[in-house]
């Protein structure tokens, strides 16, 4: 299968976004969210991004999860190729420090495009 080297959310190649077009990306994803259908789990899930095979994932999981401490947000790269998560990142409200966390893990699903490939 051949994969769109694009990020799928307006942008035109990989090259263009920069640390606030990525801000900006996740906090739509995050707004996107309220309309998102939840799974059989009750978790809602969005696309941030897409880099070829890699895609950058916002879930929200439900307020009945019951688990204290565990981030209610979480941002995954998902890999096609492997069909497996990457790497991930739990967030709580995405304050300064969480946002430029989620920023960083989209930046390294870019730089990583080309491992999963």
């Amino acid at each position: 299968m051949a994969w769109d080297c694009r990020i799928d959310t307006g942008f035109s190649l990989l090259s263009d976004l920069c640390s606030d077009d990525i801000e900006q990306q996740i906090i739509r994803a995050y707004v996107r969210l309220v309309f998102a259908a939840e799974n059989t789990a009750g978790v809602r899930t969005t696309l941030v991004a897409r880099f070829c095979s890699l895609e950058v994932r916002l879930s929200e999981l439900p307020d009945a999860s019951g688990v204290q401490d565990l981030p209610s947000f979480w941002l995954e790269i998902y890999s096609h190729t492997t069909r497996s998560t990457v790497d991930s990142l739990g967030c709580f409200e995405f304050d300064q420090a969480e946002l430029a966390m989620a920023v960083d893990l989209v930046l390294k699903a870019r730089h990583r495009r080309e491992l999963y490939h």
